[in-house]
């Protein structure tokens, strides 16, 4: 075991080698890539002063399944930093400080189904979180853990029971698009661990990697620099969440930048129009460079922590209903064995 471990972090050291050559290389090629919306493959990034309300939503996700019958909980936490020339003035939250959780209670879907169904019931009450908050507070900006869009995993077949759930779900996200353009907020979306492969796509004429963007992006980019931005998808007219979306899935932009010299690449989503490339990345540098080791804006960490679930409330649903109905439901039976 110990040889293979070796040939594997030998494998690790030579695979970041080769991709720190390529990084090298692409910086120097001064190559000019169709795709993109930016004529420069890189752009230094200058700090600017944060006035006004910025916002953040992130929502958290228990679940547990049980004999025919499935558990969901959900919690959904939006928190509000008030900021004046980039000071921190006030702290508020919404729908408050400790938001109650959502429970649902879903029968006969298969594995497939409740895991689109899961996400999707996050989703809803993330975006409608940030929607009632867009429409009663009008934020200058509106920050969301993750995609500002559902990912194509997320869209069940036309035939499911998960799809009505994903219109509803669609349709949200349309009126938090219009809301933000009514009271011009800004509306981000920030991917801390990004798996994506957008850029990869963008660069696979002069890079021979499989790795992903922010792999990759990681030796690309230096302290204060931000990729140029491109379109959210290479083919959106293949993209089926992008044409559900309608227009306003065709204006999804993103971009990856590095406040920290000591930390991975961001990954940016927005809606083109409203503000600049510069601008966008301006803003996002400087709400997100406060650790040498660790950068992400803190009204999402803030709102992490809200929305965190603890796995007893979700021990404590189950409990009660099966109290209520012992003989209707029941755990699964590799949870409920007497013996190992």
């Amino acid at each position: 075991m110990l040889e293979k471990l070796k040939a594997a972090a030998e494998y690790i050291i030579q695979f970041q080698k080769r991709l720190m050559g390529e990084a090298v290389s692409l910086r120097q090629s001064k190559v000019i890539f169709q795709e993109t919306l930016e004529r420069e493959l890189i752009h230094k990034i200058e700090p600017t002063k944060i006035d006004g309300l910025v916002c953040a939503v992130d929502g958290g996700l228990l679940a547990q399944e049980m004999h025919g019958v499935d558990l969901i909980v959900v919690r959904s936490a939006g928190v509000l930093f008030s900021y004046t020339n980039s000071k921190l003035e006030n702290v508020d939250y919404y729908p408050s400080a400790f938001p109650e959780p959502t429970f649902e209670i879903q029968v006969g879907l298969d594995e497939h189904e409740i895991l689109q169904y899961r996400s999707l019931f996050r989703l809803k009450h993330e975006i409608k979180t940030a929607l009632e908050i867009v429409e009663l507070k009008k934020p200058a900006i509106m920050m969301l853990d993750g995609s500002i869009l559902p990912l194509q995993s997320d869209r069940p077949a036309d035939d499911s029971p998960a799809y009505p759930l994903y219109l509803e779900l669609i349709a949200l996200y349309k009126k938090l698009y219009s809301a933000c353009e009514k009271e011009n907020t800004l509306i981000l979306g920030i991917i801390k661990d990004s798996r994506g492969r957008r850029f990869a796509e963008i660069f696979q004429s002069q890079v021979n990697t499989k790795s992903s963007d922010s792999v990759f992006l990681n030796y690309l980019l230096i302290e204060r620099e931000r990729t140029c931005a491109a379109k959210y998808s290479s083919s959106p007219q293949k993209n089926q969440i992008i044409k559900d979306l309608g227009d306003y899935g065709q204006n999804v932009c993103v971009f990856y930048l590095k406040p920290v010299a000591n930390d991975r690449p961001l990954r940016v989503e927005f809606l083109s129009g409203r503000r600049t490339f510069n601008e966008i990345a301006s803003i996002v540098y400087s709400l997100s460079a406060i650790n040498s080791t660790y950068a992400y804006p803190a009204v999402l960490i803030e709102a992490d922590l809200r929305a965190a679930l603890d796995p007893i409330e979700i021990e404590r649903a189950q409990k009660s209903l099966q109290m209520l109905h012992p003989e209707s439901i029941r755990p699964l039976r590799r949870n409920s064995r007497p013996f190992r």
